[in-house]
This record gives structure tokens, sequence and C-alpha cells, in this order.
């Protein structure tokens, strides 16, 4: 695994009596908006104020949404004065912030600038976090297959000194940048996992990770890890169904976080198809390489449980990932197929590449029988059909519980992590009655591919509220956001997921 995203920058606040620009590789870095045009800093030296200010009078500067500029102080020890572009501060956001500091990466890069002091001591409503979150996120890398020659050697920025007024709220301030690192640590190690080759990131390896993840928390935390014959015992027939043309053994993942005062569980299911093939109905070949992406569901919740290890709220969280291989060979299923899943429902298979919804099926069943969770999330890389509909830009979410559905819309707007609801009518739960078997593993060809596919798992969570996140078009390619490189996958859900469960903590509602 990639060691290089797991690491936390160092986080520095001071006044600005107290700070003395006199470091090598450091800059300065001040908010600009639009329609203001000021900069203020009592850091900022006499003629480097003058020198912007004239810049800022003849229009190079602007504060139009990231467009940031660089202004070289040579002959002095620190390297120059970042000006962020954060556009009308009528409409500004903390998703504004968050890419100013994505764009802002590159410049500090190119400079070689690895401390930054970042100056909000005349913008105290500025939440100082979501430009670390940015900077963050965007300063991730993954080269592990690479030979170290050809790797960029990137200095990265690794001490950021956050300038406060002297009535600004320190200890809060240094608190909300801490908990935002943790969970973008999380978010980078998703990353990792879902980057992984696939001929490395098997169910296994996935088993080995979870365990490794609850070894290092012991007092809150545990992991189970049913295999093949196991899930046999308790009737699993979808989840296998989809696994038995692969040599990669299936395995079933459940993590358990326990706090001591917390009386509610929360559950979360990730898809974990470590690489999908489409099996006998096999997928075209032109893009078939970034199947190795179909496991970011299980990527998402295993981020999200290293955060929520890590920031100890008072909950009761259980990730649940069944993580399979689906592979095309003389013993694959076939379409036609009937198999029963965990809860004793017969699926009629008329397509093995839609395969996610069938081993999310035995999960969600399981979970919700033997933890009896107060709520449920999946979230899965599950149809086409979402970036149909979606795009680049935002997940689909659906559910059986208007309160549950609401947080995660909240939670997605704060992180930048966007959801859209699509609606889940009876009509489409009709659609997926199976001729021979209750059910049908896909819908009307080419008709509301990513409500049809919730609808199917809806029959598997009981009475239990429940949400659905479809983050296909979300999980990787993602070309909108400068702090997130399109190559990589994006780590999406680990921010929204940790947000809502902080925010469910918070509120007491567990």
């Amino acid at each position: 695994m990639n060691k290089q995203n797991d690491s936390i920058m160092n986080i520095n606040l001071a006044q600005s009596k107290d700070v003395d620009l006199k470091e090598e590789k450091s800059c300065l870095v001040l908010p600009l908006y639009n329609d203001l045009l000021r900069l203020q800093s009592d850091v900022l030296l006499e003629e480097d104020s003058a020198a912007l200010k004239l810049l800022i009078d003849r229009k190079v500067v602007t504060g139009k949404a990231s467009s940031n500029y660089f202004y070289a102080t040579p002959g002095k020890k620190y390297q120059g004065v970042l000006i962020l572009g954060l556009g009308e501060s009528t409409s500004f956001t903390a998703e504004v912030l968050r890419r100013a500091a994505g764009k802002a990466q590159e410049i500090l890069a190119t400079n070689q600038i690895n401390h930054v002091y970042f100056d909000i001591s005349f913008s105290k409503d500025l939440p100082a976090e979501a430009f670390l979150e940015g900077l963050s996120l965007a300063q991730y890398r993954f080269e592990t297959y690479k030979h170290p020659g050809d790797c960029a050697n990137q200095i990265t920025v690794d001490t950021v000194t956050i300038i406060h007024d002297e009535d600004a709220p320190a200890e809060t301030i240094r608190n909300n940048c801490q908990q935002l690192l943790k969970i973008c640590r999380a978010a980078n190690l998703a990353r990792n996992y879902a980057n992984t080759a696939a001929n490395e990131m098997t169910p296994e390896t996935l088993a080995q990770v979870a365990t490794q993840i609850a070894a290092s928390k012991r007092d809150s935390c545990s992991c189970m890890v049913l295999d093949e014959a196991q899930m046999k015992a308790l009737g699993m027939g979808a989840l296998l169904g989809v696994a038995q043309g692969a040599e990669t053994a299936p395995k079933l993942i459940v993590l358990e976080y326990r706090h001591p005062k917390a009386s509610n569980t929360i559950a979360l299911v990730g898809k974990g198809v470590t690489f999908d093939t489409g099996g006998i109905s096999l997928k075209p070949a032109g893009k078939m390489h970034e199947m190795k992406f179909d496991m970011c569901g299980a990527a998402a919740v295993l981020g999200t449980f290293i955060a929520i290890s890590e920031l100890n709220p008072v909950l009761n969280v259980v990730v649940v990932i069944p993580a399979v291989t689906n592979m095309p060979d003389g013993r694959a299923q076939t379409p036609g197929d009937i198999v029963r899943a965990y809860n004793g429902k017969t699926i009629e298979v008329l397509n093995t590449d839609a395969e996610g919804r069938l081993i999310l099926a035995d999960a969600l069943a399981y979970t919700i029988d033997k933890y009896k969770p107060d709520c449920i999330v999946d979230i899965a890389t599950l149809t086409g059909a979402a970036v149909i509909a979606l795009g680049h830009v935002a997940a689909a979410v659906l559910g059986t519980d208007d309160t549950l559905v609401e947080g995660l819309l909240a939670a997605g707007a704060e992180t930048g992590e966007l959801l859209w609801r699509l609606p889940l009518w009876n009509d489409y739960e009709k659609q997926m009655e199976g001729t021979f078997a209750d059910l049908s593993n896909i819908g009307p060809d080419r008709e509301a591919g990513t409500i049809t596919g919730a609808a199917f798992l809806k029959a598997f969570t009981a009475s239990t509220p429940w949400a659905h996140l479809d983050i296909a078009g979300t999980a990787y390619g993602i070309k909108n956001k400068s702090y997130l490189d399109s190559k990589y996958a994006s780590g999406f859900g680990v921010r929204l997921l940790t947000n809502w469960l902080l925010r469910k903590a918070d509120n007491g509602r567990n």
C-alpha cells in the first residue's frame, strides 16, 4: 500500500504579532473576494502590500473564484505571497475555498513551498479547515507501482500556520482543523485501496486491510471475516452465485466500532467487487480496466470506519463489506440462473453484470438480521445509469426514510460530496418482480436503471430505515474539482458519511 498518503499536516495557530516571515520554503496565503478587493494582513510587509495593491488596481490580480496569483519575493527568505481568489463574498461557500486550495496546491508545489501561513485574521468567518481539506486532498499521489526515479518527487506542504485575531476561538479552530485532517487522511487511504491494482486488491486483501484497521484500535474496534463455507451455511446464495466463477474466494467482512456510552447502532454496507468483468454477460473491453474501481463503495466504508475510529464519537457503527471478484469461467453463474438470498427470496439472474445488487442483497439482509441497526446505508458503484443521469458531479441517493435521506443530503452539501435524491415509488418495485422467481436482478431495458437497482435492494431491507448511495459517477473520474485528480479514485463518501455520523452523534440521535 502507498504510505505517502498516510500522514497528517502539522497545524500551528498564531496571532499576527507572533509571526515573522523569515522561514525558507514558506509563503503567506491571503484570501481575496472579488467584490471587495481588499488585502488585509498585519503580517504582509509594507512594500509587498503596495506592490499587490498596484496589481489589483491594474486588474492583474482579481478575486475571481480560484483565480490564484503568486507574488514572488526574491531576496527574502520566504518565497512569496499567494492570493486566493474566492469569488463574490455573498455567494461564498466552503467548497469555494476547497477548490481555491486545490488550485493553490499546484502553485505551492511549483515553488517548493512546504510551510504555509494562512492569514484569516481579518476574515473571521472563513473556515480554515476547508483550506486544509482542499490542500490535503489535492496533494494526494498514488505512485506505488512506479520506479522511484520516475516519481514526481514533489515537495508537499507539511505545515500550515493559521494566523487569527486575538478574539478568535483558537482551540475550536485547532480542533476543527485536526478533525478535518484526520477525515482527509481516511479519504486518502480509501483512495489508496481503490487505486490498488486488482491483482493485489483481492477479497482476501480487503479482509486483511480491515483486520489491520481493527487491530490498530483494539479497545473500540473488532473485525470478523466470514469465508465461503460460512456464507454457504448462512444461505447467502446471491453473493456466492456472483463469486462462483472466480479463483479468488469471496469474503464477508464485518467491522464493529463500539462506544461504551452509545445505545443505538448505525450500519454501513459497501459494495466490494474487487474486479468486475461482467461475468458471462461480459463487459466491453474498452474501459474494463476501470473495473478495479468497482470496490469504491467498500473503500468508502473502510475510510469512514478509519475516521470514526480516530474521532471516537458516541456511536455504535457496523461496517459490512461483501467482497467478491466477478469472473467468467466454466463454473460461472449464467443468465437465467436462480439463486436464493439470505432472507429466503429467490432471484432470477438475467444479467450477470448486475452483480453488485446481488452481493448487497445478502449483505443488507444479514446485517439487519444479525445487528438490528437503527438505520442502514449502503454505498456502491451500482449503475451506469447514475452516470447518465448525474454525470460526475453528484451521486444518487434513494431511501425509505425521509429524515435519513435529508441528513445525508445535508452532509453532502456541507462536504461538497453532493447527492441528488431520486424517487422510489412502488411502480418501480413491481418492475423488479421475476418471471420464474420472486425477483429479477434487472428491470426494463434502459429504463430508470438507478431507481430499479435501488428498488431491488429495498426488498432486502425489511422495515429498517435505509438509504442507498449510487456513486458510479463520483467514485472516480471527477474533473470539476481542483482538489481531486481525475486519474485517481476520489474517495467519495468518506467525508460525507463521516460528517453524517458525527452529526448524529452530536445531536444525540446516534
